[in-house]
């Protein structure tokens, strides 16, 4: 992973408090998927034998190369955000604005 995607990460989870792990980042081309990023929630009760106790996943995400700013996309829609009807659409895209502007600065 890119050092500047997981700097981005990392601001994200200490946001967020969540813990390593409980989101994972994979990087993938074009071959594997053509969106710039997707996410998948983590199924519940979904065994994780590598997080503490306690700690449950959040999900994953995958990006193109290049897609790097849509990891606080695919991060939203992985804490329940989506963007369905047009007024959810808005308020992710205000969150996304939001954190983009909170985490810019210290990258």
């Amino acid at each position: 992973m890119p050092k500047s995607l997981a700097k981005l990460l990392n601001k994200l989870n200490r946001i967020f408090k969540l813990r390593p792990g409980q989101v994972e980042v994979y990087i993938v081309d074009d071959a594997f998927m053509k969106k710039n990023v997707l996410a998948f929630p983590a199924p519940k009760n979904f065994p994780r034998p590598d997080l503490s106790k306690g700690v449950k996943p959040l999900g994953e995400i995958y990006l193109n190369p290049g897609s790097e700013k849509m990891l606080i996309h695919g991060f939203l829609h992985l804490l329940g955000y989506d963007h369905q009807k047009k007024s959810d659409r808005i308020t992710m895209e205000k969150k996304e604005k939001q954190l983009w502007q909170q985490i810019k600065s210290s990258l």
